[in-house]
């Protein structure tokens, strides 16, 4: 491996290294550096509502709903915006190159705008629609930043290295720290916060997550390298058109189809977390005591699942084809959702199998709520999301492999790369697939017809919100009176009612899961044999490249 300088002062511009081998510090700082990225992204994407709506900054109860409603239609709009955003970035990242680097001058400008905007988003604090106006300007910027550095971010992976066993660990290592970076802000953000410390507590956690998040960006721009690119590619890259992004798939089947797959997958994985927590809600009681305890411990097993799986992929990439792995945890999944159908929702009762009859008093503490949620015959609730999300995230990262191979068969094909234009694609997906998760969930809730039992809880919670704000002396006494009225509408949700919530949750799971896995079966064509060739043939090519190269500039 051989570090191309250009004088003093140039250590970091243009760092790059040749051949397949990734440099260890660059495998590992990119890998390392996902767990922050995420961390800090999950802060904003999965809390920003709950921190709006609890601490204060919305604190005119006569206008509290109008907010609400002005942030939901805001939202709405950021979707919109959201949607365009990823091939607007994709296009910029693969035409416009620094003398840094083609990713990480990207990568960089994204990470120290999003953790400044960040910052913004949880310290400053104006109140009323103040606060509704300041948030709608730092929220799109907020977008718009991190699309800058998450588009740069993934498409830096591929251009790694071509080589499989090194694409396979890369991808495994950086998939874990990813992993573990999300549940470790879902870990903070859900048991840091409470009624007495919401005013602040998001402020506290979010200083130290933005600068991790800086620091561990600041270290792929100054520690990283890129790996050396054919010279043909950067000149096809600045001839890049903004169309681009939709008319490779037409000339690219194998990423047609890793796309669709993906979305279909992305929208499976997103309604068990859509649906989780309503469902937990209405079957086994309202609250962290009950259902909310069942949701954190699942969501354990979430965590566990994925990061042992993730952990296994290497080994099992080693033995295995990606069809034979993406058959095999197909099939485990499918069985497990099944299994998740049958012992979690009340088929043959009042009661699901998977239940504990045992009371549990309103005063218990958090220690006696998890020894409640592991009574009876809840455990057998909590062994099937270990298996289906453990075989979920191998199907996972079969379909992430699959994905970035389509880039050398667009190269020996068509003769262009294109990393950050394919790459555009896997954010937007997940973009898409959430806005139909959305569409899912409230549609069943109304099929099931429960959607006004949702609606009055939302209702019960944003004024127990309104009446803290005002007098928050009394905030036990409100919470007393709140817990008594959710309970009400919980209990008059019936047993059908309940059942269809299930059917549609793992049905739907299951449908997009079997659609994902079909597609990539029956279409996605590029075997290890295929690759290989592909492999060999680009390797002839670049030498070629680099020979004519070396040749031009020697003549002028």
């Amino acid at each position: 491996m051989k570090e191309k300088t250009k004088g003093r002062g140039s250590i970091f511009l243009n760092r790059e290294y040749d051949g397949d081998l990734v440099p260890k510090t660059t495998k590992w700082v990119f890998s390392v550096a996902g767990m922050f990225r995420d961390a800090c992204y999950s802060l904003v994407s999965a809390f920003m509502l709950t921190y709006m709506m609890y601490s204060g900054v919305l604190n005119d109860p006569s206008q509290y709903a109008n907010q609400m409603l002005a942030v939901t239609i805001i939202m709405v709009i950021a979707l919109i915006w959201d949607g365009l955003n990823d091939p607007i970035m994709g296009f910029l990242v693969e035409k416009i190159h620094f003398k840094m680097g083609k990713y990480r001058p990207w990568i960089l400008i994204g990470g120290i705008g999003n953790t400044i905007v960040v910052l913004c988003l949880f310290l400053i604090r104006p109140t009323g629609w103040g606060y509704v106006a300041t948030w709608a300007v730092f929220y799109f910027l907020w977008d718009f930043v991190f699309t800058m550095n998450d588009i740069a971010y993934w498409s830096m992976l591929p251009s790694l290295s071509s080589d499989q066993k090194q694409r396979n660990d890369i991808t495994t290592v950086m998939s874990i720290f990813i992993s573990i970076g999300t549940f470790g802000c879902y870990a903070v953000c859900s048991l840091l916060p409470n009624a007495g410390n919401y005013s602040y507590i998001f402020s506290y956690i979010a200083v130290p997550i933005a600068l991790l998040f800086l620091l561990s960006q600041l270290a792929i721009f100054f520690l990283c390298k890129e790996h050396k690119r054919d010279p043909k590619q950067d000149v096809i890259s600045s001839k890049t058109k903004f169309t681009d992004m939709f008319t490779i798939l037409g000339k690219n089947k194998p990423l047609l189809y890793s796309v669709i797959a993906m979305f279909l997958y992305y929208t499976a994985g997103s309604l068990i977390i859509g649906f989780g927590l309503n469902y937990f809600y209405f079957t086994f009681g309202f609250g962290g005591g009950r259902g909310g305890t069942i949701q954190t411990i699942f969501t354990v097993m979430f965590a566990l699942g994925t990061v042992i799986a993730q952990v296994a992929f290497t080994w099992l990439s080693k033995k295995f084809k990606k069809q034979t792995l993406l058959t095999w945890s197909f099939i485990i999944a499918f069985i497990a959702y099944v299994f998740f159908f049958i012992v979690g929702t009340p088929l043959f009762g009042e009661n699901p199998i998977a239940y504990n009859n045992a009371p549990l008093p309103a005063d218990a503490d958090f220690g006696a709520q998890v020894i409640w949620a592991f009574g009876g015959n809840f455990w057998m609730l909590y062994v099937a999301p270990f298996i289906f999300f453990g075989a979920q995230s191998i199907f996972n990262l079969v379909i992430l492999m699959m994905m970035q191979n389509s880039i050398e068969f667009n190269e020996w094909k068509n003769g262009e790369r294109k990393e950050s234009v394919v790459f555009s694609w896997r954010p937007f997906d997940a973009k898409i697939s959430s806005a139909l998760q959305k569409g899912l969930v409230y549609g069943t809730l109304a099929v099931a017809g429960i959607y006004s039992a949702a609606q009055q809880i939302s209702v019960y919670e944003s004024k127990l919100a309104e009446n803290i704000a005002l007098d928050p002396t009394n905030a036990d006494k409100y919470k007393g009176e709140t817990t008594s009225l959710i309970e009400l509408v919980v209990n008059s949700v019936t047993r059908d009612q309940k059942i269809i919530l299930g059917a549609c949750m793992v049905g739907g799971i299951l449908i997009f899961l079997t659609a994902a896995y079909l597609i990539l079966h029956f279409k996605y064509d590029i075997s290890e044999e295929k690759y290989d060739k592909i492999k060999a043939d680009l390797d002839e090519r670049h030498k070629k490249d680099f020979e004519e190269a070396k040749a031009d500039a020697a003549a002028n």
